[in-house]
């Protein structure tokens, strides 16, 4: 989630940091004081493991946290986007979810020795697992999102993932407004189903920017792991040679580098290009550019 500039800064060292949202000193002491104090500290908690959950899997994985940020409603830890195997970065989105899991079987276990409370102790588990849950749906930028786009990404392309993603949840956010408006009508005062599906469908809206964004970082710490390791999977594409140098980055693997093998007409080799060469080409002159028109350049 991104830092919003008028948030606080509260704790800077290196480049790690801690914000606060300026609503944070405003929303929490109004739900406690509206007498909802003790459900918001379990939200709040439960929020807060959660997301512990995720910067412990990724410092165990050597990543770096580049930020904490304290909202409203719970807690967001930014961490650092570089290259990494799609397994690691999978376990890592898998491990918010795993600790409300384990947090809810826990309790469950417990529960019948605590006396006091129960009602509290069952809401603690009921809202542990519907975070898991909420936050499996294959939807970015929830973690289910996340681990769908890499395990796509890996076989067909971030592009091409992030189309199969983006029908996936339209379909969602339409079953997800029908129940909504259901669950309004009979109870008006739970409009918790629309306000997700609304959530949702703006998180399309601004990922459809981060795509071609994300492909190209991507590619640029593919060269760095390239150049570390020495030796690295491939994968062929062949392109006609009227095709334009940015339909190829929408078709690049996340984990694998690639050889364009440039055809005529007739269908025959005409010149073979190393993705590096593609993206210098992009940068130097511009997307729209045909290879026919790349390799008249003398390139």
């Amino acid at each position: 989630m991104e830092v919003r500039e008028f948030n606080l800064l509260i704790f800077r060292k290196n480049s790690f940091q801690i914000t606060l949202d300026p609503l944070f000193l405003l929303i929490p002491p109004v739900v406690i004081l509206s007498g909802f104090g003790t459900k918001f500290l379990v939200i709040y908690l439960s929020i807060l493991l959660h997301e512990l959950g995720h910067v412990l899997s990724a410092l165990i994985f050597g990543r770096r946290i580049n930020s904490f940020n304290v909202l409203p409603i719970g807690v967001t830890a930014v961490i650092e986007d570089g290259p990494a195997e799609v397994w690691k970065r999978i376990l890592i989105y898998l491990s918010g979810p795993l600790i409300n899991i384990l947090l809810a079987v826990l309790l469950s276990i417990l529960s019948p020795y605590y006396l006091y409370g129960t009602d509290n102790m069952r809401f603690f588990i009921s809202v542990n697992i519907g975070l898991a849950v909420f936050n499996l749906i294959p939807v970015k930028p929830l973690d289910g999102g996340r681990i769908l786009s890499d395990a796509l990404s890996s076989r067909v392309g971030l592009f091409s993932a992030s189309s199969y993603i983006k029908r996936l949840s339209l379909i969602l956010v339409i079953l997800l407004v029908i129940a909504g408006i259901v669950q309004f009508i009979k109870n008006t005062s739970n409009f918790s189903l629309l306000a997700i599906g609304v959530y949702i469908l703006l998180s399309l809206k601004s990922e459809e920017r981060l795509v071609a964004l994300m492909n190209v970082k991507n590619i640029v710490y593919r060269r760095s792991r390239l150049l570390k390791r020495g030796i690295y999977p491939a994968r062929d594409l062949v392109v006609i040679k009227t095709v334009r140098l940015g339909e190829v980055i929408r078709n690049l693997d996340f984990d694998r580098f690639h050889f364009i093998y440039v055809l005529d007409e007739e269908l025959k080799l005409v010149k073979i290009f190393t993705e590096q060469e593609v993206v210098d080409g992009m940068l130097k002159y511009n997307t729209e550019l045909t290879f026919e028109e790349f390799m008249k350049k003398g390139l």
